[in-house]
């Protein structure tokens, strides 16, 4: 008996007929594959800027780990600072104005060094985002002070320091409106992908392998090249104080000593609280120091308030 015949099979090399689902798994599969890939290289990309460390425009010192106010002087005041801490905020408005009106009339530069330790002493990541924060408000070409403008800002809206709100970079983003022209799809991008964290920590392990003290923290440093950094000397720290006239003369007397032509430079009146005063006259420069020091005492009892800028002579861009 004969077989029955098969049906024809398909000729070898034969092209599947495609129906529509099958059209739908190719296009899903790509679909997918291309996902996988975005993320795979986001994640490279963010793996990046968690080790790599990578400078804040115009940054100075040693490793570029600072950000400078420049009075072209042969004497340096490295201010650490951490942008959670009440302590540092403390220091602005008892010592801001007068570091701000030092380097304006040429006797010092400053350099701003961003550190995170209260992260590590209350949990968190606050003064980190904070910092990267600055970092990225330094590399915006507007406005001029960006840097001292934002940094003036997130001072004065500094959370209690066992509220970790710097953690959210949506509100650093939302605090950068106060700043005109800060709030940019470049800056947003930068504070998101935490571009200049690596430059914070970089900045907190210097200092605590230096064991100079704790932040705030005010060193001065006379002379000296980034290759061949001069010795940094504590003027004032969370646990060593220094009236605000002692201040003026003795980074006035390092000018003088550092600089020939630096013995004609102008007085500088001695000044508490966050907002830069008019210079004053000779008689009331006299004896402004006890009342100043029972004014910044009083300063300290009440919410204190970061200036908005610098003088003029703060880096450029």
């Amino acid at each position: 008996m004969s077989s029955s015949p098969d049906k024809d099979p398909q000729p070898a090399g034969a092209s599947m007929r495609t129906t529509p689902w099958t059209r739908w798994a190719a296009v899903s599969g790509a679909i997918v594959v291309v996902f996988v890939i975005a993320g795979m290289i986001g994640s490279v990309v963010r793996s990046n800027k968690e080790s790599q460390l990578q400078l804040p425009t115009a940054a100075a010192g040693p490793s570029g780990l600072a950000v400078p106010a420049y009075g072209h002087a042969p004497v340096t005041l490295n201010l650490y600072e951490d942008m959670r801490d009440p302590n540092s905020l403390k220091f602005e408005n008892t010592y801001g104005a007068t570091l701000r009106q030092l380097v304006a009339s040429g006797q010092a530069n400053i350099y701003y060094r961003e550190t995170d330790g209260i992260d590590a002493a209350q949990g968190g990541s606050g003064s980190l985002q904070a910092g990267n924060a600055l970092g990225c408000a330094q590399d915006s070409a507007k406005p001029a002070n960006a840097f001292a403008d934002y940094r003036a800002v997130l001072l004065n809206n500094q959370p209690a320091v066992s509220d970790d709100a710097f953690a959210s970079t949506n509100h650093l983003i939302d605090l950068s409106k106060k700043v005109k022209d800060l709030d940019t799809d470049v800056f947003r991008a930068c504070v998101t992908g935490g571009d200049h964290k690596v430059w914070v920590k970089d900045s907190t392990s210097l200092l605590q392998s230096s064991k100079l003290g704790s932040v705030p923290l005010l060193t001065m440093q006379i002379g000296g090249t980034v290759k061949d950094p001069a010795p940094e000397t504590v003027l004032a720290s969370a646990t060593q104080s220094i009236s605000v006239k002692d201040l003026v003369a003795r980074v006035t007397d390092a000018a003088i000593a550092a600089s020939p032509t630096a013995s004609d430079m102008p007085s500088i009146p001695v000044t508490n609280g966050a907002t830069p005063q008019a210079a004053a006259t000779p008689s009331a420069t006299a004896s402004a120091s006890p009342s100043g020091s029972a004014k910044a005492a009083a300063d300290h009892k009440k919410k204190a308030t970061a200036s908005a800028s610098p003088s003029a002579t703060s880096s450029s861009h």
